[in-house]
């Protein structure tokens, strides 16, 4: 028996798939799945925190803070369809933001959850349907239901929320703001990338009606109908920190820039690579966009937008404490991706430097559980899907923490994908390849986390010895990519 068949023999009967063992309903764990838009890992670590997270870091004390998780992708449609499917971006078809429609026959995690008797319910962003054109996003639910969501209650992005119909929007139009926000965001985005775009200037709308607001209260209302006779899956998606910089009061201003990192100057490695180089063209459109006033306002807005969310969490654990089932209840919270936020003279996300790539991992498991397992750190590189496979496949068996530390012991690299290129990280050494398996550019996270230099530019001996095993899984893992069978998912065109 190969390594594979070995590995799925011992999963199988990890999970009580084996032997036809069946587990009750008290073996099965309750998930909370709290995701956001474009928070970064740095700046979501409670332990090290830029910004006081009291709510994130109570929770990080009774579970497991993944140091060094990275996402499937730095871009929202590819890592939003890797959390549903699974799959790497490469195998779903997506390595980048475009507009598609996710069939509702494609692979699903939650699916498998629903007809394994998991009440199933999301709240919030999904990004699994084509947010560029005018449409009703309530016209998704059934692509939902297929896709495993028993309920759903979905809105979109910020910038889509000029052209996409939800609850939300009529939730704008009954209260007579709709068209004062919609006017802020044109004014804002109208222009493309200009200083418009990411001018911090506070929301127009009331405070029940900010999105990230708005989706905790929906998704608190979805917490209180789940069931208790059964397990429930409930994800609560986010929208924020993700841009416009518009945080309300009381929230605005509670930071200092004093107590913020400062920011990493771009070092001109990046400008050396080739036009070809996805990092090179987004260095290529940000360059001489961004003044010191404009990044520093905006990394002050978005630690504001940090506190908010974490307040917001706070509300969620609360109404989920009130719960006869509290202490069968585990819960997980990560990102997308990350946010630059001036960082190399860059903003937003959409490159493999540490900023954009790099996502918060807490998990706190159910208070059942063996709590011997508490404040636990993983500093290894772990993807992100895998991440979630693992808290998935670990409610059927109590949902404790130690089994996504069992099966992390397996994870010796983290990948990532974004365009043609895709991204491998072992140990503290980062290497970016072509999809031919071709080393673009390399940074040393150890002895430069701020990945100022391209390792690859010094050409001695001991970059080379760095980064050779590294290599060899590349050409592997570019081979894998283009057989024939590799994609799994077709879209409508």
């Amino acid at each position: 028996m190969n390594r594979h068949k070995l590995k799925e023999k011992m999963w199988e009967k990890l999970i009580g798939k084996s032997k036809g063992k069946q587990y009750t309903n008290k073996d099965r764990t309750n998930l909370i799945l709290i995701t956001f838009d474009q928070w970064r890992g740095d700046w979501g670590d409670p332990m090290k925190p830029v910004t006081e997270l009291k709510e994130l870091k109570a929770l990080a004390e009774e579970g497991l803070i993944i140091e060094r998780c990275y996402t499937s992708s730095p871009q929202c449609v590819p890592a939003r369809i890797s959390w549903l499917t699974g799959m790497r971006p490469s195998e779903s078809g997506v390595t980048y933001n475009r507009p598609l429609d996710l069939p509702g026959s494609a692979p699903s995690m939650i699916r498998e959850l629903k007809d394994l008797g998991w009440h199933t319910a999301i709240v919030g962003k999904t990004h699994w349907s084509n947010h560029n054109i005018e449409c009703d996003l309530r016209e998704n639910k059934k692509r939902l239901s297929d896709l495993g969501f028993i309920e759903s209650r979905e809105i979109a992005g910020p910038r889509a929320l000029q052209k996409v119909k939800c609850d939300i929007t009529d939730d704008w139009e009954k209260t007579g703001v709709y068209k004062a926000h919609i006017k802020d965001l044109a004014e804002r985005y109208k222009n493309g990338c200009n200083e418009a775009a990411w001018q911090v200037r506070e929301s127009v709308l009331p405070n029940s009606l900010y999105p990230d607001i708005w989706i905790a209260s929906k998704g608190i209302e979805m917490l209180q109908k789940m069931p208790t006779k059964k397990p429930w899956f409930l994800w609560i998606s986010f929208v924020g920190p993700h841009e416009p910089f518009d945080t309300p009061k009381p929230w605005k201003g509670r930071n200092n820039n004093e107590q913020l990192p400062r920011v990493i100057k771009n070092n001109g490695w990046i400008d050396r690579l080739e036009t070809t180089c996805e990092t090179k063209k987004i260095r290529d459109l940000w360059k001489e966009k961004l003044k010191k006033e404009h990044t520093d306002a905006l990394r002050l807005d978005y630690a504001d937008h940090l506190q908010l969310l974490d307040d917001q969490l706070g509300k969620i654990i609360d109404i989920a404490k009130e719960r006869t089932d509290y202490k069968n209840t585990a819960v997980a919270i990560t990102s997308d991706h990350g946010e630059m936020l001036g960082d190399h003279e860059m903003l937003y996300k959409s490159t493999f430097l540490e900023p954009s790539v790099r996502v918060p991992f807490i998990y706190s498991p159910p208070q059942k559980t063996n709590q011997s397992h508490k404040n636990i750190r993983l500093l290894k590189p772990i993807g992100l899907t895998e991440l979630i496979k693992f808290t998935i496949d670990g409610l059927h068996i109590g949902g404790k923490s130690k089994h996504i530390v069992r099966n992390c012991k397996w994870q010796n690299y983290a990948i990532s994908e974004y365009g043609k290129e895709f991204m491998i990280v072992k140990g503290k050494i980062k290497v970016v390849y072509t999809s031919e398996g071709k080393a673009i550019w390399a940074t040393d996270l150890e002895k430069d986390p701020e990945e100022k230099n391209n390792i690859l530019e010094n050409k001695n001996i001991s970059v080379a010895c760095k980064i050779f095993r590294q290599n060899r899984i590349a050409i592997r893992y570019a081979r894998r990519r283009k057989k024939k069978g590799w994609c799994k998912i077709e879209y409508n065109k």
